[in-house]
């Protein structure tokens, strides 16, 4: 796939003309991350953003007792990082490649003259960063007042909605999740997610194949309006 093929699939450039998009190319360098990189270290001064063209990406931060703790996960199209003028990743937070990845990074000066002469793309970064902070408030509060059970279904629902795609048996999750993983996010451990995640998958609520994960999405709007 092209460069500028690539480009328009970050969420925030899907909209940008042609010509647009080879400026963006022109003044950008595209990084190949191999699967387990530290891309984001706190208080380490990069002052740059990553555009997520291919790949998966987790943020994480530690908690006081050294334990990781999963904010997020990005797929293709995202935006992490941060400038000066703009931040999409805070100074506590981790990125890791979850995959090989490949990254494009962009001058800022250059990339911050872009979006002021390019409103919408201003409007689609404080767009990103309101439905990043919603999500973290969302799961946030699924963590203090649910149960695990409770946790993992909106957590599910939530990765469904962010990368997946409704087929006749439910809604896909298209990206990489370990029990690790969910177990991070949700705040339990590996063992208990993976007896819960059998346990789903006799409810016929989660489907696992080689492709990844499916549920049931409207059974688990259901359980958890109640």
């Amino acid at each position: 796939m092209d460069k500028l093929t690539l480009l328009s699939h970050i969420n925030i450039f899907d909209e940008l003309s042609t010509n647009d998009l080879k400026m963006i190319g022109q003044n950008s360098t595209m990084i190949p991350i191999k699967k387990g990189t530290q891309i984001l270290v706190p208080y380490e001064e990069l002052d740059v953003l990553f555009f997520l063209k291919e790949g998966q990406v987790r943020l994480y931060r530690l908690t006081s007792e050294g334990k990781q703790f999963t904010t997020d996960i990005l797929v293709n199209g995202n935006v992490f990082g941060a400038t000066q003028s703009i931040m999409l990743t805070d100074q506590q937070t981790y990125a890791e490649a979850m995959t090989d990845c490949n990254i494009c990074t962009m001058d800022k000066e250059k990339f911050e003259d872009f979006i002021r002469e390019t409103p919408e793309v201003s409007l689609k970064l404080i767009q990103t960063l309101s439905n990043r902070l919603k999500d973290t408030y969302d799961l946030s509060e699924k963590i203090a007042l649910g149960d695990v059970r409770f946790r993992t279904l909106f957590l599910l629902l939530k990765m469904s909605e962010k990368s997946g795609h409704r087929h006749s048996e439910g809604q896909s999750i298209e990206m990489k999740l370990t029990h690790e993983d969910i177990a991070t996010m949700v705040g339990s451990s590996r063992e208990s997610i993976s007896l819960l995640m059998s346990k789903l998958k006799k409810e016929g609520l989660l489907k696992k194949d080689r492709h990844g994960y499916s549920i049931k999405a409207d059974e688990l709007k259901e359980i958890l309006s109640k």
